[in-house]
């Protein structure tokens, strides 16, 4: 395991350029439009984060499962797989991968309970997911190490002295931007900022008084942080921008387009 992002197999191999992004939703994008294709997937990492609650698993199992999930699909299409074996799968890797592990047997039990009403339950058994396993490992070129924007997150707040319900904000952020595509395209210190720059524009920070926050100019903190501006722009915009499709988003409905899509030929 790397000791560090920058040398991580994660900045090495799956940071990603748009491009790349574009065309793994080619052949998906030829019979759902854009806003679908985005709702689908919303409607995938719900399913991810409703199964990791019946596993009472950590936010950091439920990232790295998403992750995992984002990374299959950019040399798979929707179409042409099962994403209900890929969602188990995914989270049963995870559990082992963030030492938080679970028996097969138990996460094929449970999504059988969680996709009940969504894929009319979950039709494989655990030696099913085992198998499938295994191709998702090469599929991920067996990279399986996550980093995440939470620990710079909690770092970058306790030096600011930012308040616990500003941190809060911050942290829910973070687990939304999970549903956009920026863990594939920016590295996670900057969307930690971007959810720390987004806590403060919405007026949702507060600093303990005496703080480094709390005696700063905050537009003048970031302008002097040596980092990319219009990256934490674009990371924030984007993240907004994922609540407006969001706002409209209704699980029924992607249930709808789900099969709109497996039907078209």
């Amino acid at each position: 395991m790397a000791a560090n992002y920058w040398s991580s197999t994660q900045r090495s191999h799956w940071m990603l350029d748009r491009w790349t992004l574009v065309k793994s939703r080619e052949d998906d994008l030829k019979y759902i439009s854009e806003t679908d294709y985005i709702k689908l997937r919303i409607w995938f990492c719900h399913l991810i984060q409703k199964l990791a609650k019946r596993l009472h698993l950590r936010q950091q199992a439920v990232a790295t499962a998403i992750v995992y999930f984002k990374r299959f699909y950019i040399n798979n299409s929707i179409k042409s797989t099962d994403p209900a074996l890929v969602i188990v799968t995914c989270v049963y890797l995870a559990t082992k991968i963030e030492e938080c592990p679970v028996h097969i047997k138990v996460v094929t039990q449970e999504a059988k309970v969680v996709f009940q009403g969504e894929f009319n339950g979950f039709h494989y058994d655990s030696s099913k997911v085992a198998e499938f396993e295994f191709y998702l490992l090469e599929e991920l070129e067996f990279y399986l190490i996550a980093w995440h924007p939470y620990r710079a997150l909690t770092q970058i707040t306790q030096e600011l002295g930012m308040r616990e319900s500003g941190i809060q904000y911050a942290w829910f952020i973070i687990n939304d931007s999970y549903r956009t595509d920026i863990c594939l395209l920016y590295p996670p210190h900057l969307i930690a900022l971007s959810a720390i720059y987004l806590t403060i524009v919405l007026n949702h920070a507060e600093f303990v008084p005496g703080s480094a926050g709390d005696q700063k100019d905050m537009k003048q903190w970031f302008a002097d942080l040596n980092v990319d501006m219009t990256s934490i722009i674009e990371i924030s915009q984007e993240i907004l921008s994922i609540y407006e499709i969001w706002a409209d988003w209704k699980e029924e409905k992607a249930l709808m387009i789900y099969k709109e899509l497996m039907k078209a030929s």
